[in-house]
């Protein structure tokens, strides 16, 4: 763990702990170098960027690629995925995924998948930065739209 994020994992020890083989040391290390550059977009709130970095990072099964994904779908909103229903389901599945990869918050915040008013018991972040945000969109669904995500100071003209 390097900067305080518990995801960015040079020695890429996630899944099945470290690599035991090269060639999987190299898919894991441009996974890490591509979860810290879509995480350095999504930061200066370059969602596009972003998202074509942490997409790459999902293609390698990089937890914390997997969730701060979920948070890029929630920014980019209904109108980027066909409708509110679409890309809350995006965010529920790419949510699940984190969990199934080893993502602590994402594990945690399973109840929420099935029942967005489920209580969740305390526990520490892994991802402090985009873990709450991530709460919120699973407890309103795309109903609460990001304020990044739309054009009409804060409304939503999404029907759904």
């Amino acid at each position: 763990m390097s900067n305080g994020d518990f995801w960015d994992r040079p020695g890429c020890d996630w899944g099945e702990g470290p690599p035991q083989d090269d060639v999987t040391l190299k898919l894991r290390q441009h996974a890490n170098s591509c979860y810290r550059l879509g995480s350095e977009a999504l930061a200066r709130r370059d969602l596009e960027l972003a998202e074509n970095w942490l997409w790459a990072a999902v293609q390698a099964d990089h937890p914390g690629g997997w969730f701060r994904f979920a948070i890029v779908v929630y920014r980019q909103g209904p109108k980027a995925y066909g409708g509110a229903a679409n890309a809350d389901a995006y965010v529920r599945y790419l949510v699940e995924g984190a969990a199934g990869f080893g993502h602590g918050d994402a594990q945690t915040m399973r109840p929420l998948l099935r029942d967005p008013s489920a209580g969740l018991p305390p526990f520490p972040w892994e991802d402090p930065q985009y873990g709450p945000e991530l709460v919120a969109a699973l407890r309103t669904g795309l109903r609460a739209l990001h304020p990044l995500n739309n054009d009409n100071d804060g409304k939503s003209d999404d029907p759904s």
